[in-house]
C-alpha cells in the first residue's frame, strides 16, 4: 500500500494535481489550542499560554513522515523558531508546543506546520496566524437595517444577533442534548443592540444578524480595535418560482460531505426508489385512484398521468354507526410524491397553478418521468427551499408539499446573483454568499417535519336507509392515518400541551430532531442507551476538510447529522436495526406454575419512543409471539390471548404458511382499518388495507408513549420439567397478506426483507 500511495502522488504531482504534493493542504487538519488536551481551538493567545498544537492527516502512513515540525513567525520582532512535532497515537496525530512568554501584546504570529515525508514532493503543510493579546470584555454597540432599496435601508426591530458560531446551550450541561439559554440579543424598535464579550484583543470575530423573512448577514469585528457594528439584512423573494428547477444533493457534497453521506445512507433519499414503498405505489393506484384492485399488475394504470380519482366514490358500506355512501374524499386529494418525491410533487402543470402531484408514472415504468433530482427523493435543495409549515390543527389531514408546505424558490433567470440563491434553515449566523442562507425557527422543531408525518384520510359520507337513500344530513369522518406527529404532541415528550407535561425518559423536550437526527440519548436511571450510541464530538462536523479553514466552528452538541434513523427500512435483511431494539422494553414477569398451569405476563413498554409503537402508516405492525415450552414439546394454550387475523394464516400461499402468526399465542400492535363490505370477496386481504381505502377502524392496539401493554398467558403443563417461556417481537414494515397479494401477483418482498426480530427474552421454572 506505501509503494501505491507513492505512485499515486507522483502521478497526480506530474498531472498538476496537488493531492499530496509539496504545498498541498487537503487530507490535512490541525487544532491550535491554549489546553493540553487540545479540548479547545483557539484563535487568539495570551503571552502566559503555551500553544498546543495538533496536526493529523490521513494521506501517509505515520512511519512514513521523517521531518514533522512547526514554526512560529513573530509579525513584530520578525523572529522565527521551530519546534518539533512527535507522534501521539492515542490522538492518531503529530503534537508539539510552544510557549508565547517572549511573543508581546499586539503581535501576530504566522505559524507553518509542515509533515515532510522521504521525498520533498511528500510533503504537506499547513498555514494558520493568531494575535497575542490581552485577556478583557468588550462591549459592542451597533444597528440592524433592512434594504429597502438599492441604496435605502431602515432600521429592523427584532432580529437576533450574536457572535458567530456561540450556540444557545448552557456551557454546564454536558449532555448530548443541552438545555437551551439564548446567547442572542434582539435588536430594538430602532434597529439597535448592544452586547458583551469576554475574549483576547486582536481577536477576529463575526457578529451575525438573522431575522424570520430575512437572509442572514454579518460584519467581522476585532476585539479591542472596533466596537461599532452596522448588519444589513436583505428581505427574501417574496414571490416563489415554481419554474425553479433543483439542484442535485450531489452539488452540496463538496461543502458537506458528511451531511450528504448522511444523508445518502437515509430512508429520507430512498424514500422514492424502495422496492417497499413502490410495492405500496402499486397498491395505492391499482385501488385508490383506478378503484380496482385487480388490476394490480396491468401497466395500462400509469399511461395518465392525471387520471379521474375514482376510489369508494359512490359505494355503500355499513358499521356499527349506521349505513353510509361514500360521496368522496372530503380532503385534497394527494398522491404518493407529495411525500416520497416532494421536488416533483412541488411542481405544477402548463396551467402554472395545479400541482403535478402524481407518482405513479415515475419509478414504477420502463418510460421514467422522474428526473435524476426528483429520484433523490426527500433531498437537500427541496428540504431547505422550505420558508414555512403550516402546524395549525386544521392541516393535520393535509400530507405532503401541497396545501401545507410554503415553498420559496428563486427566479431561475436571477441563478448567477444572490437574488437567485436562498437556503433556509436552523441557524441565524451563517453569512456565506453561495449560501444566501435565511433563519427559519421551526428547522429545530417537530413542525417541520409533520408534513409528511401526520395525514388522515377524510371521507364525506351520507347516511342512507335500507334501500339507499338519503338518510340525514351528510358527515365528515377523518380516519389518522400517518399519525406520528399528534402522537408526539399529545404525549409527555413535546411539551405544548397543558394535558400532557414533560414526562419521559430523559425528562426534558425531546423535538424530532433530538432522537431522529442524532442518537437518542442515554437513560439516565437504567444506564441503557441505543447500540452503536455516538456523540458528533467534531465542531466542524457540517464542513468538509478542504472547506474548513474559512467555516464557522459549532458547539457540537448542536450539529444536526442528516442520518434520519428510524426503522431503517432501506437497510438489508440481516443488518441491525438499532432504533427498534432501543424503542422498546420487553419482559417476562408473574411467572408461576401450578395445578397443571403455568401462567404469566408478558409487558411491552414504549420506554424510549416519542409516539406510538409502532407508528407510521398503518401498514407498519408489530407481532407479539409467546412460547412455552417443556421437555422439548410445545405447550398448549389454555387461554385465548392471540395473534389476531392481519398477523397472517396463508398456509396455501407463496410463503408456505411461513410467516403465519395469527392464532398464535401473543398479540398485533397495530392500527386496524377495513374497507367496504363490497369487497369482501378480496379477503382476506381486506383486514390489512392502506389507509387510503380505509372506512373504518376496528381498533387501534399501538401502545402510546410511556405507557405499558401487558398480556397474560396460561399453557398445560405435561410433566414436572423444566419450563421455558420465549416472548419475542417481530417488527414488520407490511402485514402478511400484502405480501402474499403482492407475490401472488409476481411482487415479491422476501420475509427476511420485510420482517424484523427486535427483541427476544426467556423466563424458565420448574413447577
Amino acid at each position: 500500500m506505501k509503494y501505491y500511495k507513492k505512485y499515486l502522488s507522483s502521478f497526480f504531482c506530474n498531472n498538476h494535481i496537488l493531492i499530496m504534493c509539496k504545498n498541498s493542504s487537503a487530507g490535512v487538519s490541525h487544532i491550535l489550542s491554549r489546553n493540553a488536551d487540545y479540548s479547545t481551538d483557539d484563535r487568539a493567545f495570551l503571552p502566559a499560554d503555551t500553544l498546543y498544537v495538533q496536526v493529523a492527516q490521513n494521506i501517509l502512513d505515520y512511519r512514513e513522515i521523517k521531518k514533522p515540525f512547526f514554526t512560529l513567525n513573530s509579525h513584530k520582532t520578525k523572529r522565527k523558531t521551530k519546534y518539533p512535532l512527535i507522534w501521539n497515537a492515542g490522538l492518531t496525530a503529530f503534537t508539539g508546543l510552544a510557549p508565547l512568554e517572549s511573543y508581546p501584546v499586539g503581535d501576530t504570529i504566522t505559524i507553518h506546520m509542515t509533515l515532510r515525508g522521504k521525498n520533498a514532493k511528500d510533503e504537506m503543510k499547513r498555514k494558520d496566524r493568531f494575535p497575542v493579546g490581552s485577556a478583557g470584555k468588550w462591549t459592542f454597540t451597533g444597528t440592524v437595517y433592512e434594504k429597502t432599496s438599492d441604496k435605502g435601508r431602515e432600521p429592523l426591530t427584532d432580529a437576533r444577533v450574536r457572535i458567530q458560531g456561540v450556540a444557545d446551550v448552557r456551557t454546564e450541561d454536558l449532555s448530548y442534548h443541552p438545555q437551551g439559554e439564548d446567547k442572542f440579543v434582539v435588536s430594538d424598535g430602532h434597529g439597535n443592540f448592544t452586547m458583551d464579550y469576554e475574549g483576547i484583543s486582536g481577536q477576529a470575530l463575526v457578529i451575525t444578524a438573522g431575522r424570520e423573512g430575512y437572509k442572514n448577514a454579518g460584519m467581522e469585528m476585532v476585539l479591542g480595535q472596533d466596537n461599532n457594528v452596522v448588519v444589513t439584512l436583505s428581505p427574501v423573494p417574496a414571490e416563489d418560482h415554481p419554474s425553479y428547477e433543483y439542484s442535485s444533493a450531489n452539488s452540496c457534497k463538496k461543502c458537506h460531505s458528511n451531511i450528504y453521506n448522511d444523508w445518502k445512507d437515509s430512508d429520507m433519499s430512498n424514500a422514492a426508489i424502495n422496492p417497499v414503498n413502490q410495492l405500496v405505489f402499486l397498491l395505492y393506484t391499482a385501488w385508490y385512484v383506478t378503484g380496482d384492485r385487480s388490476n394490480f399488475t396491468d401497466s395500462a394504470i400509469f399511461n395518465n398521468p392525471n387520471p379521474a380519482f375514482v376510489g369508494d366514490k359512490g359505494k355503500i358500506f355499513e358499521d356499527a354507526t349506521g349505513r353510509f355512501k361514500i360521496l368522496g374524499d372530503a380532503g385534497h386529494i394527494h398522491d404518493c410524491a407529495d411525500c416520497h418525491s416532494p421536488s416533483y410533487a412541488s411542481k405544477v402543470q402548463d396551467d402554472g397553478i395545479t400541482p403535478l402531484w402524481d407518482m405513479r408514472a415515475g419509478v414504477l415504468t420502463e418510460e421514467d418521468k422522474l428526473s435524476s433530482v426528483d429520484k433523490q427523493g426527500v433531498h437537500c435543495d427541496f428540504c431547505h427551499k422550505m420558508s414555512h409549515v403550516r402546524a395549525e390543527e386544521e392541516y393535520w389531514t393535509e400530507p405532503g408539499v401541497n396545501y401545507k408546505v410554503s415553498l420559496l424558490r428563486p427566479d431561475p433567470l436571477l441563478e448567477s446573483s444572490p437574488d437567485g440563491k436562498i437556503m433556509f434553515g436552523p441557524l441565524d449566523d451563517v453569512i456565506y454568499k453561495s449560501m444566501q442562507a435565511s433563519y427559519v425557527s421551526q428547522f429545530k422543531k417537530s413542525e417541520i417535519c409533520s408534513p409528511c408525518h401526520q395525514d388522515a384520510r377524510k371521507l364525506y359520507l351520507q347516511p342512507v336507509d335500507e334501500n339507499d337513500q338519503p338518510d340525514g344530513e351528510a358527515i365528515e369522518r377523518i380516519l389518522w392515518s400517518e399519525d406520528t406527529y399528534r402522537e408526539w404532541r399529545f404525549s409527555g415528550y413535546s411539551g405544548l400541551e397543558a394535558d400532557y407535561p414533560v414526562s419521559n425518559y430523559t425528562g426534558k423536550v425531546l423535538q424530532c430532531q433530538d432522537c431522529h437526527m442524532k442518537d437518542p440519548p442515554p437513560d439516565p436511571i437504567t444506564g441503557k442507551s441505543i447500540a452503536g450510541y455516538t456523540e458528533v464530538t467534531d465542531p466542524f462536523y457540517m464542513i468538509s476538510e478542504e472547506k474548513r479553514k474559512s467555516a464557522t466552528k459549532r458547539d457540537s452538541r448542536t450539529v444536526y447529522p442528516h442520518r434520519f434513523e428510524g426503522t431503517n427500512q432501506n437497510l438489508s435483511s440481516g443488518k441491525r436495526k438499532r432504533y427498534l431494539d432501543w424503542a422498546v422494553d420487553l419482559t417476562v414477569t408473574n411467572v408461576k406454575a401450578e395445578d397443571g398451569t403455568v401462567s404469566f405476563d408478558v409487558s411491552v413498554i414504549n420506554s424510549h419512543t416519542g409516539h406510538t409503537y409502532p407508528s407510521g402508516v398503518t401498514q407498519r405492525n408489530v407481532v407479539l409471539l409467546v412460547e412455552a415450552g417443556q421437555s422439548g414439546t410445545t405447550l398448549t394454550q389454555s387461554n385465548d390471548q392471540v395473534v389476531d387475523t392481519p398477523g397472517g394464516n396463508f398456509p396455501e400461499g407463496y410463503y408456505e404458511g411461513k410467516g403465519d402468526y395469527a392464532g398464535k399465542p401473543g398479540k398485533i400492535f397495530m392500527k386496524h382499518n377495513r374497507m367496504v363490505v363490497d369487497n369482501e370477496e378480496l379477503s382476506p386481504f381486506f383486514y390489512d388495507v392502506l389507509y387510503a381505502h380505509a372506512v373504518e377502524e376496528l381498533y387501534d392496539t399501538r401502545i402510546k408513549a410511556n405507557q405499558t401493554d401487558t398480556t397474560h398467558y396460561e399453557f398445560q403443563t405435561i410433566d414436572t420439567g423444566k419450563i421455558t417461556i420465549t416472548a419475542r417481537l417481530i417488527y414488520r414494515f407490511l402485514p402478511k397478506g400484502t405480501l402474499e397479494f403482492a407475490a401472488g401477483n409476481g411482487y415479491v418482498i422476501s420475509l427476511e426483507e420485510n420482517d424484523y426480530e427486535s427483541h427476544k427474552t426467556e423466563a424458565s421454572l420448574w413447577p
